[in-house]
Order: C-alpha cells, then structure tokens, then sequence
C-alpha cells in the first residue's frame, strides 16, 4: 500500500480528501494536525478510521516535521 500524508487534515476539503483515501482502503493515510488536543478538529478524523494516523505538524517549525 502507498502511504500518503494529508497536511491540515482537519480543514474542510482536507477532511474529504481524507475520507475518501481511507474508504479507499488503496493507502495508508497520515494526516496533520495543529494540536491532538483539540477534541473538536481530531474527533471528526477519528470517527473516519481507526486505521488513520494523525501527528502534530506546525508549518512555522522545522522539527515538526521529522516525525
């Protein structure tokens, strides 16, 4: 399977895009988040799949990237 990464995947359109990548079942699917404590942006994603994987990403912070 391909893995692919969805940045601001709590956005409106991201979240679609999201959807529609894992109902796929054809990629693993990585998505970021400002925070993972933000219950209202990373529930939503959650309740998408299990199989989702969401990490903390600040586009203003090199080291956030690594991961």
């Amino acid at each position: 399977m391909t893995r692919v990464l969805v940045t601001g995947a709590s956005g409106f359109l991201a979240m679609h895009v999201v959807k529609q990548l894992v109902d796929s079942r054809e990629y693993i699917v990585r998505g970021t988040v400002r925070s993972l404590t933000n219950e209202k942006k990373v529930k939503p994603l959650k309740e998408l799949s299990s199989e989702l994987e969401l990490v903390e990403a600040d586009l203003t912070k090199k080291e956030s990237w690594i991961e």
